[in-house]
């Protein structure tokens, strides 16, 4: 089935991302054909001059700075789209910084606040960058690139970028002040990944649809001496992909007919928060899980590739980890290892819906003090990052999940996925899903709220362990939530 995703005003700080350009020369015409006194160029040298497909001028050379996040997906496939661009479009160049750290460089420029050493396109900004580019908006130093959706890709499928977004990823997007500022150029999504062939050799479902088909899957594995569920413990935010983010808090809203309320509680943060039944239920379940030994007993020590190591070593079945998980173990799995996906139900009902995080990001900001045609060329850019051969080669070389969705309509080019980000397009097609960002409607940026999180990071680990119940740490939670939220009305 279809998956869609809601849209909020601010987007996750997983998915944000940065363009900006610089640009040099002088445009050059000819005008045999009109008079000396004619100050204008005739049509047809002006035809000459300029790109057909965009307007823009041949003769100008254009150099475009890229602050590039180099992480999970790798260069190989950026470096693809950049040789095919300047082919096309040989005036324009590109100098690129890559580093896993490009977010600490970012802030570092933002905090000299010089724009010609600004870059004028990076992604992977820095934490908290939704609050940063808030003002940075006000200030005219990002550029929005809200245009861009009607846009036609490059290569010849006439239709806009919205029309060909798969389904979701248009109203999905990050957006901050209801604009965008980082057009997507792919999608991404998170939640159980297992080991393929593991649970075939042993007859395990690979397809639970309610809470007791996941307890006795679990069950199960845990009979064979296998460890059924590891998580990265030294980054415990990975256990939100599976288990306790917004979106299993939405399905459990959804179940108890509650969606309305505790969305707009998410989205507004409003109380309860913390403290309401769903959300308690929430981390019951986690909590239940950790009482009957279904978690790692070693994944507080892990880091997100030692604990999908297990995996790929037999240990642990299966991990709480996202799409790219092809792609950044690729050196480390065995020639006939496959990665199968699901879904963690917490629904009683087969049919119910299975929410899950699905989210369209990847893009690239254009910082907005550049010159204009700098700014037009980073857009263009961004454009050709849809092209199907780009895309093909982002979900091959990268490990995510294309953007488009005709993209599986060439059986060739499907075969060309990993089998990660394959085996989630299947389970997305074979059951009732839901995808969810997880974005706010407003900001909250009181050191209350920042306490709150901490208190429950700090926690999780020991509630998936089954050692602490979450009530208590929930209400105290809350505590500092509220304090929050009333500090920002005074």
């Amino acid at each position: 089935m279809k998956t869609t995703c809601k849209r909020a005003a601010t987007p996750l700080i997983s998915l944000t991302l940065a363009l900006a350009v610089t640009a040099c020369g002088g445009t050059s015409n000819e005008n045999k054909g009109e008079p000396a006194k004619s100050a204008s160029p005739s049509p047809a040298s002006k035809q000459a001059a300029v790109y057909p497909e965009n307007g823009l001028p041949k003769d100008e050379k254009v150099t475009l700075k890229f602050g590039f996040f180099e992480g999970g997906s790798g260069r190989e496939w950026f470096d693809y789209a950049m040789e095919t661009f300047k082919k096309k479009f040989p005036n324009v160049s590109f100098e690129v910084v890559y580093s896993p750290k490009i977010g600490d460089l970012v802030n570092t420029k933002i905090a000299a606040n010089n724009d010609d050493d600004m870059f004028d396109m990076f992604n992977g900004p820095p934490a908290g960058f939704n609050d940063t580019a808030v003002n940075l908006i006000k200030e005219g130093r990002l550029e929005s690139q809200e245009d861009l959706w009607d846009r036609k890709t490059y290569d010849g499928s006439g239709k806009t970028l919205k029309e060909l977004a798969l389904e979701g990823q248009y109203k999905g997007a990050a957006r901050i002040l209801d604009k965008t500022y980082a057009l997507p150029m792919n999608g991404t999504g998170t939640g159980l990944f297992f080991n393929k062939k593991l649970f075939e050799q042993n007859g395990w479902n690979q397809n639970p649809r309610t809470w007791d088909e996941f307890l006795k899957l679990c069950e199960d594995i845990k009979a064979k001496g296998v460890i059924p569920i590891t998580y990265p413990g030294t980054v415990i935010g990975y256990l939100d992909y599976a288990f306790t983010g917004p979106w299993k808090l939405f399905e459990l809203a959804e179940i108890s007919g509650n969606l309305k309320t505790i969305e707009s509680n998410y989205r507004n943060l409003e109380l309860p928060f913390y403290t309401s039944p769903e959300y308690i239920d929430m981390y019951n379940r986690m909590y239940e899980l950790g009482k009957r030994g279904y978690f790692s007993p070693g994944a507080a020590g892990l880091n997100h590739t030692q604990s999908q190591m297990q995996v790929l070593q037999g240990k642990a079945a299966m991990v709480t980890t996202g799409v790219w998980v092809s792609n950044e173990m690729k050196d480390s799995m065995p020639k006939d290892f496959e990665w199968g996906f699901m879904v963690v139900p917490y629904g009683d009902k087969p049919d119910s819906t299975k929410w899950m995080r699905v989210s369209a990001g990847g893009g690239a900001y254009i910082w907005g003090k550049k010159p204009e045609l700098n700014r037009k060329w980073a857009k263009e850019f961004n454009v050709w990052l849809w092209n199907l051969d780009v895309q093909q080669a982002f979900a091959e070389k990268g490990g995510q999940l294309p953007i488009r969705s005709d993209y599986m309509d060439d059986q060739a080019r499907a075969e060309k996925l990993q089998d990660a980000p394959r085996a989630m397009l299947q389970y997305m097609k074979t059951n009732k899903v839901m995808g969810e960002t997880g974005s706010f409607a407003v900001t909250l940026s009181a050191p209350e709220r920042a306490q709150a999180d901490k208190l429950l990071n700090d926690n999780r680990g020991l509630i998936a362990e089954g050692k602490k119940d979450p009530k208590d740490v929930l209400q105290e939670v809350e505590l500092f939530m509220k304090k929050a939220i009333d500090s920002k009305k005074k």
